[in-house]
């Protein structure tokens, strides 16, 4: 007699339902409850500017004690919260003057002098340094004719002096019909004037060479000028009519005569087979100087 093998069925608790007639996976215990739970925001958590004019913090403010507390808000909450350490908050304070002595700028240009200022006496190191600065003792200057100061005044004996006979000569003005430069003489005179030709010159021949050196050189016989902006058209060129052949060079490619299968990239047999004329051959061969033998390992 065969034995019937019996399975126990497997109960499965389901969650409580609710009012509504949901399930109430939040309240149920286990891993689905757990996984059933939304994801909590962290505390730190900053949500997205409303608009381009958010800010982060708001701007410094003075406080009760006229100093500026370095505060920020958090945007999730009204709660205000200090930041800056003890030594940031000392740090931010302004900077107040010395009081041992310290007065502030005088209010006017003009003020009182007290008698003691009036009546003290300058000491040597005082007169010293009030004394403008001095040339130094060598120091000569520009000579004029107004100046009397006893190191350029001129003596007696420089005033009775009689110059000598080279003195004179070096006194006058220079010719300039004695000026040589380069060892030749200029042909102007003392007035700035050039000499006149000499008869030898005006009546001297010059040989054939120089005159037809002297000659301008003359234009090709085929030489062609300009064409001027309107010129003259002559009756042959406006009577004349175009043969049959030149119109239909001029004429425009028309679209409808271009074949269906031309293919402009297709060589032809006869490319194909034409062989290079031994001139060819040779323009092809590289220039002996420029070719680079190749290094053998």
């Amino acid at each position: 007699m065969a034995k019937v093998m019996t399975t126990r069925p497997k109960v499965v608790k389901l969650p409580p339902i609710a009012e509504k007639g949901r399930l109430n996976l939040i309240a149920s215990d286990g891993r689905l409850g757990l996984l059933a739970n939304p994801k909590s925001v962290p505390r730190t958590f900053q949500e997205d500017r409303r608009s381009v004019y958010w800010v982060d913090r708001l701007p410094p403010t003075a406080g009760p004690h006229g100093t500026t507390e370095i505060r920020y808000v958090r945007r999730t909450t009204s709660d205000t919260e200090a930041i800056a350490s003890a030594r940031v908050q000392e740090l931010s304070k302004h900077r107040t003057p010395n009081q041992h002595g310290w007065r502030g700028d005088r209010p006017t240009p003009i003020w009182g002098v007290s008698e003691g200022a009036q009546k003290v006496d300058a000491g040597p190191r005082l007169v010293s340094l009030s004394q403008h600065k001095e040339p130094h003792p060598q120091y000569l200057f520009d000579r004029t004719a107004y100046m009397t100061m006893p190191l350029i005044q001129v003596n007696e004996g420089a005033k009775k002096a009689n110059p000598s006979e080279r003195l004179d000569v070096l006194s006058k003005p220079r010719d300039r019909r004695d000026r040589d430069k380069f060892g030749v003489i200029t042909l102007e005179t003392s007035w700035g004037q050039y000499n006149p030709v000499l008869p030898a010159a005006k009546t001297a021949q010059c040989t054939p060479h120089v005159e037809a050196l002297a000659e301008p050189k003359k234009y090709h016989p085929r030489f062609a000028g300009e064409k001027p902006v309107q010129w003259d058209v002559n009756e042959s060129a406006l009577k004349a009519i175009a043969n049959l052949r030149l119109q239909q060079l001029s004429r425009p490619r028309s679209r409808t005569m271009i074949k269906d299968d031309y293919d402009p990239y297709r060589v032809t047999l006869a490319a194909r087979r034409a062989h290079a004329t031994p001139r060819i051959d040779e323009l092809c061969v590289p220039i002996p100087r420029k070719v680079r033998p190749k290094k053998v390992a």
